[in-house]
């Protein structure tokens, strides 16, 4: 019995199987890129940050009394974590590290860190602009993704080895991606300068893959709170797990 030929495909029906193709994977990527960025990468930062409180704790053990003086943590080299920020304003748990470095492939789009500090900016517990930036959009790490959520007056705490640093957002604006006055020592505010300690948060605008401006949020140091002390309370009392992670 003689063999029936397969017809040829046509380069019409071949280019409508790719579209096909290439219309189901950017489908698939639009259903993973949410679900990656807010459930995945929160649970491995909430992962990292508490084994990073527990390693503080432990070295705390073994460190000398806290004597008064707020101290300020020595700048690490690029890519390297220092600091974890805490934001309940972002949401109740939000905990996300901080590293050396606002490059994308130094920090930003690095799932284990995600939030960079620019070098050129101060260190928290120095006077001066403490700067960090992060993305809002993506298929990486999000961090700054809520920054819409903040109102004035809501705290904002930076942890370190040596404790915690409470901020308050005073305000926020928009610029141009080229106005690099936002990481001045003193970039706005009714602050006072060579007195005040300020946080910057810097990220793209507007919020859904946009980077034709940059929103930034301004709040200015509070207090600070040594490890031997445990988180503070208006922390604990915003974020109760936070007591099985840190204290």
């Amino acid at each position: 019995m003689e063999k029936r030929r397969r017809a040829k495909l046509s380069p019409l029906t071949v280019i409508g199987e790719l579209l096909i193709l290439g219309g189901l994977g950017v489908f698939g990527y639009i259903v993973w890129q949410p679900w990656h960025t807010s459930v995945a990468v929160v649970e491995k930062q909430l992962e990292l940050t508490t084994a990073d409180s527990a390693a503080w704790d432990e070295a705390a053990v073994h460190a000398a009394p806290y004597t008064g003086t707020v101290p300020v943590p020595e700048q690490p080299p690029i890519g390297e974590v220092f600091g974890t920020l805490h934001v309940p304003a972002f949401g109740t748990t939000f905990a996300n590290r901080v590293a050396e470095g606002t490059g994308w492939w130094e920090t930003l789009n690095y799932d284990d860190k995600g939030i960079g500090h620019y070098p050129t900016s101060v260190m928290p517990g120095e006077v001066g602009n403490f700067a960090l930036a992060a993305h809002r959009s993506g298929g990486f790490i999000t961090p700054f993704r809520e920054i819409m959520n903040l109102r004035i007056g809501e705290p904002l705490f930076f942890e370190t080895a040596d404790g915690w640093y409470t901020y308050r957002f005073r305000s926020l604006e928009y610029v141009l991606p080229t106005d690099v006055g936002v990481l001045k020592p003193f970039p706005w505010i009714d602050g006072t300068p060579g007195t005040d300690q300020i946080l910057t948060l810097t990220t793209c605008h507007p919020k859904n893959w946009g980077s034709d401006e940059r929103a930034i949020a301004y709040a200015i140091f509070e207090e600070f709170q040594p490890r031997s002390d445990g988180p503070p309370a208006e922390l604990i009392e915003l974020n109760p797990a936070i007591v099985g992670g840190a204290s």
